[in-house]
């Protein structure tokens, strides 16, 4: 199944690690980090220009990669649960 997280974008479902709150989740230090190393190595797909909301994190095939989507994520987590 495939999770559509905005715009013309979709993640397999069955290769979600986590989704996350952006706004909540970019506080610590460590996960900014982690998002500046995911866009230096191009693993950051952005699934809409629209103000950020959540961030998906999914396996990749050489790695973790990210999702950028303006879907929160109580909407995300419907999807997935609908």
């Amino acid at each position: 199944m495939y999770l559509h997280i905005g715009d013309d974008v979709s993640v397999r479902s069955d290769r979600i690690i986590g989704i996350f709150d952006i706004e909540n989740s970019t506080v610590e230090e460590a996960t900014r980090g982690f998002l500046k190393d995911a866009e230096n190595k191009n693993r950051i797909t952005y699934s809409s220009p629209k103000m950020p909301k959540s961030f998906i994190l999914a396996e990749g095939a050489a790695g973790i990669d990210v999702y950028v989507s303006s879907v929160t994520v109580s909407a995300i987590r419907d999807r997935l649960n609908g």
